[in-house]
């Protein structure tokens, strides 16, 4: 059997246990865990099913394939994957990238939601029940949140503590903290959910939810040319329906919005190197005279002001 690239970077880079389908341990009999990777390259790997888990990259960016959805997980984002959710992963890149994740135990977050929001009366009749509700989020990549960064670098900081060696007391606070957080703003995206117009509460959930499948996939493919169409079937809407609604939600259609990621890349690759020519490619514009134009446009300068500035 070949070893899975992900198990064979995994090892004693974690504390507690990070579950792996592709072996005979129960994710049942695990503790929650952190995994951290360090490395220019990881290989795409088997299929794992994954435990509920918030997965980053503190540099780099990382591809995602969460069933049948594409994600591209950077600094500037973090990717939650549900319990018993199939994925497979890679990245590679010309320096050491790090990706960090918290697997969580089953049952931890719903045990952790019941005391929060459970009267004490409750608790004290029934203290060793976690609820029948599992708690449940919606898969995509979420903009870069200052708590969530801020747990995940305690975390790599202390992965880097001579002579630690994941103390649990030290550990639980930090997960708990990470699931409140990520509870807290699951709670707010009603409010973006409110957007779309649909009547009925369940329609206006599965719309957003196809919406940012739709849009994760821009993203993961954001060197690529992509016709509007092709992104209506990923997210299995007819192409009108989609464009309307992807406006609705986001405030801007999908080609400008796959415009304006192509642009935010350039200028990140801008600082990297000089040649605007192959940098226009390498986002996916055939014409330069064009990505200039939509560069000075969209930063209010020209691509070479960028490099001068870097320079």
């Amino acid at each position: 059997m070949t070893t899975c690239p992900y198990c064979h970077h995994a090892k004693s880079l974690l504390f507690g246990h990070v579950y792996c389908s592709n072996e005979e341990t129960s994710m049942q009999n695990l503790d929650t865990g952190t995994l951290f990777i360090k490395t220019r390259k990881l290989e795409e790997t088997t299929y794992h099913e994954s435990r509920l888990s918030i997965r980053l990259m503190l540099n780099g960016q990382q591809h995602y394939r969460v069933g049948n959805n594409d994600h591209l997980v950077s600094p500037d984002n973090y990717l939650v994957v549900n319990q018993g959710q199939r994925y497979r992963t890679a990245f590679a890149s010309g320096f050491e990238q790090e990706m960090i994740l918290v697997a969580f135990q089953p049952g931890y977050a719903e045990g952790l939601l019941r005391a929060h929001i459970t009267p004490d009366d409750r608790l004290l009749d029934d203290p060793f029940s976690i609820g029948n509700q599992p708690v449940c989020f919606f898969e995509k990549t979420y903009p870069k949140d200052p708590v969530i960064g801020q747990l995940f670098v305690k975390l790599r900081g202390l992965m880097y503590e001579p002579g630690f060696n994941g103390c649990e007391a030290d550990l639980d606070e930090i997960y708990a903290a990470l699931l409140f957080r990520l509870l807290d703003i699951h709670r707010h995206i009603r409010q973006e959910i409110n957007q779309l117009g649909s009547i009925k509460i369940s329609t206006r959930m599965e719309l957003y939810r196809r919406l940012y499948v739709a849009r994760d996939y821009l993203e993961a493919h954001v060197s690529q040319n992509i016709r509007v169409e092709e992104v209506a079937r990923v997210a299995c809407l007819s192409q009108h329906h989609f464009k309307r609604s992807f406006k609705e939600l986001f405030g801007i259609t999908p080609h400008q919005f796959q415009i304006n990621i192509r642009l935010e890349k350039a200028r990140l690759m801008l600082q990297q190197q000089t040649m605007v020519n192959e940098v226009c490619h390498s986002v996916g514009f055939e014409d330069a005279s064009s990505f200039i134009r939509l560069f000075r446009r969209h930063f209010g300068c020209t691509p070479g002001a960028c490099i001068n500035q870097k320079n």
